[in-house]
């Protein structure tokens, strides 16, 4: 998987603004903020920190229903200041950090891309 599948998921939607790629060990392979926007550092929400901190937590929580629920198509989660959405392409976990906002619009323009 290279930086292709990264910008691909920008020219999806507009709202996104970080996504990483996460190996099945659950550590980062890649990663990418979206050119020209604002830092996030020193912000109590950067989009670096939502990735190596939540997808973990989330990722491995959600793998713990697989037996039972089938393969994790995607997930999204929306608080007031982002919105986070994880999904699998092959044996890579892919978490995207987006503008606050409906999570299945935005996936369902990255599945449309992407075509997943």
């Amino acid at each position: 998987m290279d930086m292709k599948i990264i910008e691909q998921i920008f020219a999806a939607d507009k709202h996104v603004r970080f996504v990483g790629i996460l190996a099945s060990d659950l550590k980062t392979v890649l990663s990418k903020a979206r050119q020209g926007l604002e830092t996030t550092e020193g912000k109590k929400c950067s989009a670096d920190s939502l990735v190596h901190l939540a997808a973990p937590i989330v990722l491995g929580t959600l793998s713990n229903f697989a037996d039972k629920c089938g393969k994790l198509i995607c997930a999204g989660v929306r608080y007031n200041e982002v919105t986070l959405i994880f999904f699998k392409i092959d044996d890579m976990h892919v978490v995207v950090s987006a503008d606050p906002g409906p999570p299945y619009i935005i996936m369902q323009n990255i599945e449309e891309k992407l075509q997943i």
